[in-house]
Parts: C-alpha cells; structure tokens; sequence
C-alpha cells in the first residue's frame, strides 16, 4: 500500500503546476514550456504505471484511472462529443451519459497509449490552436523500430495554473470529432440511451489490465 500511495502523490505531483509556471502566462499558449513538460511528465508517469511489474492488475488499473482524470477534461469531451445531442436530452440521461462516458473516455485514452507506448515519446514542437481560448496544439511523435513514427498531437489548455487535455489528434485521427459522427449515428439509430448502453460495453480496458504480462 506504501508503494501505491507513493505512485500516487508523483502523479499528483507531476501534474500541479510550479509557481514558475503560474507566472509564465495564464494561457497555454502563452506558456509553450509547462505545456511542454506537462505532456512529457504525463509521458513518463503513465510509462513507471505500465512497466512496474509489482503492481498489480488493479492497482495498474487505479494508477491511469487517476492519472487521466487529472490530466484531462473529460466533461468538455464528454460533451464535444455528443454535439447539438446533449442540449436537447433529459436530466437523468445527461446524468447516465456522463456516468458512462467518464470510462469510455478513459479506454480510448488506453487503447491510444497502448498504440503508442510512450516509450520514445519526442515534443517536435507546439502550435496555437484556433480560436480565442488560448489553447495550444503539443505536436509529439512516437518513434518506431521499423516504419514512420507515430504522430500524436494534444490540445491543451490551462485553467487556474492547471494544464489539462482537451482533445487528441491521433494519426490525424481526431477524437472528438470522430467520436461525435459515431455517437451521431448510434442517437439515430437507437437514441441516447442505445448510446449509453453502448458506451458501457465498449468501455473495457485493454492495456491497463494486461500490462506487465
């Protein structure tokens, strides 16, 4: 138990802001260097989370859990995804929705770090994003032994000297783009709460529970 409350405080750690880095500029695009260290500190941790062989499947499992809530947005996906849909559904169903999609959110997390593997994760740069939130784009690639290394290009953003994820390019592969077509049409065909029994059965871990085998 020692060892798992000691993981937990350096992802904690690792993942509040330096008083540096609250005076290098209260927007992510004003502060490219935390933004920087942000997804390379995410990088790392979630890297000593799947490599520790002594940890077990559960606890692997509480360790990304904790990271990936602290390090994304998941309401702000959660509701990017669903679209013009999520103003228009009841109270109880937004309720189910976000529910279901706390863990949905956090197995795409996994299935795209499982890709990946952070093991040779390289920052090639930084990008503003669009608009006037002061988001910026981290642009990362992954190297591979054979092949064109992956690219994988986080949006980030920061809220009262936090950094957090607020979207995902993967392989120009946007998630919440793509997830909004796929949920579009399953609220087509089958409605919200077809959705919602959906996510509940997509939302099973993959590398988080097999890591260290």
């Amino acid at each position: 138990m020692k060892k798992i409350a000691l993981l937990f405080t350096m992802l904690f750690v690792g993942l509040v802001p330096t008083s540096a880095q609250d005076k290098a500029g209260s927007r992510a695009v004003d502060d490219p260097r935390g933004a920087i260290e942000f997804i390379e500190t995410l990088a790392a941790e979630t890297q000593a989370v799947w490599s520790d062989s002594k940890l077990s499947a559960q606890e692997r499992s509480g360790a990304f859990r904790s990271l990936f809530e602290q390090a994304t947005d998941i309401n702000i996906l959660a509701k990017g995804m669903l679209g013009r849909h999520y103003r228009t559904i009841s109270s109880k169903q937004k309720q189910d929705y976000m529910a279901a999609m706390r863990d949905y959110i956090l197995a795409e997390f996994d299935k795209r770090m499982e890709q990946v593997g952070f093991k040779t994760l390289e920052v090639v740069g930084t990008k503003p994003a669009s608009g006037k939130r002061g988001h910026l784009f981290v642009k990362t690639q992954i190297l591979r032994d054979k092949g064109e290394p992956i690219l994988a290009d986080w949006r980030i953003r920061k809220k009262n000297g936090k950094f957090q994820i607020m979207n995902l390019d993967f392989e120009g592969i946007n998630l919440m783009i793509t997830n909004r077509d796929v949920f579009s049409a399953k609220v087509k065909k089958n409605g919200v709460e077809g959705l919602i029994t959906w996510l509940k059965t997509q939302a099973e871990p993959t590398s988080i529970s097999s890591a260290g085998k």
